[in-house]
């Protein structure tokens, strides 16, 4: 169950957690030019996917002439404590998705350390100019936004994506994923993939790096402490 959720964490959405093992179709949308946002800039989101829910923080914490420091903070869900992922991405993760640093984990007051060998790395990508539905304006919990919408298909169903370059560090102000009607037809309902959302809940200044010792090895005793009543 641990891997599970840790995968979602790091997956977040669009990205679909299957049942059983972590898929990763697609990336995180990146509507904006990240050079161009403020260190210290964060974005916080409201997830669902079934009876699943977390809420994410994405935060801009660090910057040099080749890399981006990005911590995705997550909260909620059977998690026993707040979970810290620190990134370091390539100055244009999207054309460059190779990680500069480990991705390194921090569990409530732990200590830091690197992420299980295994964890999926998080892929970024620009929004297809092709799948543009049009230009929305819609409301969220974070107020009201002009956002570009866009669609697409991968194979855990249908992707609606609303970005604005207004919303840093990512320009993501909501994501709908929805089952594919005709795979839901072919597949067991248990297979199926639950409707999943991502949604803007409040955007800030001023974020700093929570992450800011020395990372230890992994140890997986450690990790037994983040899903509740394991």
């Amino acid at each position: 169950m641990r891997n599970v959720i840790l995968a979602l964490i790091l997956l977040a959405l669009p990205r679909a957690v299957h049942a059983q093992t972590a898929g990763v179709p697609v990336g995180m949308p990146l509507a904006i030019d990240m050079a161009k946002v403020p260190v210290g800039a964060w974005a916080e989101y409201s997830m669902t996917m079934g009876s699943i829910s977390l809420s994410s923080r994405w935060a801009l914490v660090a910057r040099d002439s080749s890399s981006n420091t990005l911590e995705l903070t997550s909260s909620g869900a059977a998690m026993a404590k707040p979970v810290v992922l620190r990134m370091v991405l390539a100055a244009d993760p999207t054309t460059n998705p190779k990680l500069k640093k480990p991705i390194v984990v921090k569990l409530g007051h732990d200590d830091p350390m690197l992420a299980p060998p295994d964890t999926p790395v998080q892929r970024f990508q620009r929004p297809d100019p092709k799948s543009l539905v049009g230009q929305e304006e819609i409301k969220v919990a974070a107020g009201t936004f002009a956002t570009s919408h866009y669609r697409d298909k991968n194979a855990m169903g249908i992707v609606d994506v609303w970005v604005s370059d207004k919303v840093p560090p990512l320009g993501v102000v909501k994501v709908l994923t929805s089952p594919d009607p005709d795979l839901a037809k072919q597949e067991p309902a248990a297979m199926q993939i639950p409707p999943a959302t991502m949604e803007l809940a409040a955007v800030g200044t001023g974020a700093k790096p929570t992450i800011t010792r020395k990372p230890k090895p992994y140890d997986e005793k450690k990790m037994g402490g983040l899903v509740g009543g394991e």
